[in-house]
């Protein structure tokens, strides 16, 4: 039954009791006020001070519905910080998606995946090629007294220009590489030299690859494994940071939609209180009531105007917590508004096996899988240090390609052998022509060995990854276990709010029932003020437990989908996975 059914039938009943009670005492309209016939309560008469200029007086109120007026005028509305009038109305999913997009907490994790991921990019930069480069001349003049060299005045004066790019890289494989290529001219004034200017360019090229420690397992590729780990670990806790904050929001958003269906059920308590006081007050000027009811109502009044005043309260704490979760900016606007929720609680049982419970838990608890990266990390390190206790055997291999070209300074001799191959007379590209042609290749190829006696800083670190290994198991056992609690307990405080549910509503209509028994019986004589005050305040005791168990229940489901670890596909909302390409 509604409260305004419940009101209507207290007018009728009461009015119809007062009526029969104060019927053998028929007092002048002067004296005494009649009963209203229509609302069951008194009509005051007009006053010569209240008629207005025309000369008609205006529609007589009755008393209760002054009294009703006057007592919830006088409940305060307003609240601090909030600007009269303003209204955000607000669906609970669009609530948590602005504490995905305005959190804070929510904002450190997003910039630590970042952060992540910027460093997993970082760490495959040391396999990125480097390109070098080197410009030099160099310009001497020296003493000399070797006269076969032929410097004139006994000074030998050289000139040199050379330009030196070089590329190297280091490999997945733990192996590098480096290409070389040296380009020069040189001009001297030495009569022995054959060629003047002179061009020479090398290429040089060599390869090495570790074939026992470092290979495939190297600082580099070390660190890149980490760095992918830590970037999912981060993504991991991004999403346990969501799940989370979805279920604070969703928590806060039901505490606020309690708090303010229970400020209408207090102040539809007050509103019963005041008519009963009018009541009352009625029965006094009649003689069918002691002057004490009046005294047990007004303070009966007071008291639900108290808890209306509290219920006040306890709207802009839930109100302010869920505005914390929402708003990422203390100057927002939305600070100044009055969140309105769009969804009320609702009552949709949830059916769930355990051990199905369980497996979802295991499944999608982000907490799980970061122990298990954990693990994963635990092992990256323990191989890199089982592979440092190997032998260190790096082959390598280079290949060197010269090539030379220049112009002669000696002067050919007719019938003599000649002094200077053709093909090296010209210019650069005459070098670069002899360069390429592999007629001028050396070749090396070897090994580098390197043994460490006992290599205790490898076993130490082998000995405490083991360690950590065993340590992890044993947290990650003991989390496993904690999750099998915290469902048990989920699904418990599930069904066990249900059952208030059911309870508390029963609860509401036995209440409902005995008020409208204990106004039946007043109406008769039967009952007493205080009794009627009672089953109100029981009314209403019993319309807030009923509520506080539908936000009970809808919270209780809030975190036991957080406890599955289903929260984000229970709301509908996905995350983009971080890239874990460089």
């Amino acid at each position: 039954m509604s409260l305004r059914n419940v009101l209507c039938l207290v007018f009728t009943l009461l009015s119809s009791g007062l009526a029969t009670l104060s019927a053998p005492a028929q007092n002048p309209v002067t004296d005494t006020p009649p009963v209203g016939a229509v609302a069951g309560v008194v009509a005051q008469q007009p006053t010569p001070s209240a008629t207005p200029p025309g000369g008609q007086a205006p529609p007589s109120l009755p008393v209760a519905d002054q009294r009703t007026k006057r007592a919830l005028d006088e409940l305060p509305t307003t609240r601090i910080g909030i600007t009269p009038g303003r209204i955000l109305r607000l669906p609970l999913r669009e609530a948590i998606l602005m504490a995905l997009r305005n959190n804070q907490d929510i904002e450190v994790e997003r910039a630590n995946v970042q952060i992540a991921q910027q460093n997993a990019r970082g760490a495959y930069g040391s396999y990125d090629p480097i390109l070098q480069a080197a410009v030099q001349f160099q310009s001497s003049t020296s003493p000399t007294a070797q006269t076969f060299i032929g410097a004139e005045g006994g000074a030998f004066k050289r000139k040199q220009l050379q330009f030196t790019p070089t590329l190297v890289q280091s490999l997945p494989t733990g192996g590098n590489y480096s290409i070389t290529f040296t380009n020069g001219r040189e001009t001297n004034n030495a009569g022995s030299a054959g060629l003047s200017p002179q061009y020479f360019s090398t290429l040089d090229f060599r390869f090495t690859q570790p074939l026992f420690r470092n290979f495939r397992s190297s600082v580099n590729e070390r660190q890149v494994k980490v760095s992918r780990k830590q970037l999912t670990i981060s993504d991991a806790q991004f999403r346990q940071r969501v799940l989370t904050t979805i279920a604070a929001v969703q928590s806060a958003y039901w505490d606020l939609v309690f708090a303010i269906r229970n400020l209408n059920i207090q102040r539809d308590a007050v509103e019963l209180a005041d008519i009963s006081l009018a009541v009352t007050r009625r029965q006094v000027e009649v003689g069918t009531s002691a002057p004490i009811n009046v005294v047990e109502n007004e303070s009966e009044l007071e008291n639900r105007k108290n808890a209306a005043i509290t219920a006040l309260q306890q709207i802009t704490t839930a109100e302010n917590q869920l505005k914390q979760l929402i708003l990422g900016d203390p100057q927002a606007d939305e600070w100044q508004a009055a969140i309105e929720p769009t969804d009320d609680v609702d009552f949709t049982p949830v059916e769930l096996d355990v051990q199905q419970a369980l497996g979802s838990a295991i499944r999608n608890r982000p907490e799980l899988e970061q122990i298990r990266l954990q693990q994963e990390l635990n092992d990256i390190e323990r191989l890199f240090a089982e592979n440092q206790r190997k032998p260190q055997v790096d082959v390598f291999t280079a290949l060197t390609l010269s090539g030379l070209a220049g112009t002669s300074r000696l002067e050919p001799i007719p019938g003599a052998p000649v002094l200077i191959n053709p093909r090296f007379i010209g210019s650069y590209g005459t070098a670069l022509n002899n360069l390429f042609s592999f007629d001028f290749p050396t070749y090396t190829v070897g090994a580098n060995i390197s043994f460490t006696f006992r290599n205790r800083t490898a076993n130490a670190v082998v000995g405490r990854t083991l360690a950590t290994g065993r340590q992890l198991k044993a947290q990650e056992r003991n989390l496993q276990q904690s999750i099998q609690v915290e469902v048990r307990n989920g699904l418990q405080a599930v069904a066990s709010a249900r059952q208030r549910v059911e309870a508390t509503r029963a609860a509401r209509i036995a209440a409902e029932t005995q008020l409208r028994g204990e106004q039946q019986r007043y109406a008769a004589g039967l009952s007493t003020t205080f009794l009627i005050l009672d089953r109100q305040n029981r009314l209403s005791i019993a319309r807030g437990n009923e509520i506080q168990a539908l936000t009970d229940y809808n919270k209780a489901v809030a975190q036991l989908q957080r406890t599955l670890g289903t929260s984000l596909t229970a709301n509908g909302i996905e995350i983009a996975q971080p890239d874990q390409n460089p």
